[in-house]
């Protein structure tokens, strides 16, 4: 998995910088519009901090921890109990339980958690794994896991192998959840996840409904660093 950490910190980077690359509108700008009115200045990287406030925050938390091994960083602990307590309100879970299901999962699952609620907001389209811009529900996940570092298979029914399968108690927070062709990254308690829904929705928290809680598959993919798929 070392092998990943030039992978990791690029796509780190590209999540601190990726205000560079949007449209020109998004830049400074001001004059007269066509109504007559002064248009707002919008200074540089103004839409980007207009996104969803738990996605900025997980920005800031993984810039911390893709600097050090120290889940246990002062800073680091910080920045992702802002981020817990963010979820935990919009879910309505307990955020003292939320943030000690975080602190008990291993360094690669709490950044898979993070680099997957980077991308709250982010538009579903089929086949698709550019951050920021365009992912399906496999693509949030291959994207999520490889900024943790671990190989990940693109498609959903590899991601779920079950050679990777765990019982549903033991696992954590970042872990894999769902069933045929739908994937989900749990949050660490009750039914919370985060995923990709469908064509013409965006990222999302989710409480995962009793029924199919009950028949998804669990997977680990730090298991997949005992083979290849």
């Amino acid at each position: 998995m070392r092998s990943f950490t030039t992978f990791r910190r690029a796509l780190v980077a590209a999540s601190l910088v990726v205000t560079a690359a949007l449209p020109a509108s998004a830049h400074a700008t001001s004059g007269t519009g066509s109504d007559g009115k002064v248009d707002r200045l919008q200074m540089p990287g103004s839409r980007f901090r207009q996104r969803n406030p738990i996605s900025l925050r997980a920005v800031n938390a993984l810039s911390v921890i893709m600097r050090t091994e120290n889940i246990e960083d002062p800073t680091y602990l910080t920045q992702r109990r802002s981020v817990s307590d963010l979820v935990a309100k919009k879910l309505s879970l307990d955020a003292e339980q939320l943030h000690r299901a975080w602190s008990r999962a291993p360094r690669d699952h709490q950044i898979a958690t993070l680099a997957a609620l980077t991308q709250l907001g982010v538009r579903y389209v089929v086949g698709k794994e550019s951050p920021y811009v365009h992912v399906d529900c496999s693509g949030l996940l291959w994207f999520a896991w490889r900024t943790a570092g671990v190989d990940m298979p693109r498609q959903a029914v590899s991601q779920l192998d079950p050679r990777m399968r765990v019982k549903r108690e033991d696992a954590v927070a970042g872990d894999i959840v769902g069933e045929g062709t739908h994937v989900h990254i749990y949050l660490g308690v009750g039914r919370a996840m985060v995923h990709a829904p469908f064509n013409g929705k965006s990222v999302r928290l989710k409480t995962m409904s009793e029924a199919q809680y009950n028949r998804v598959a669990w997977a680990n993919p730090s298991n997949i660093a005992t083979y290849r798929l």
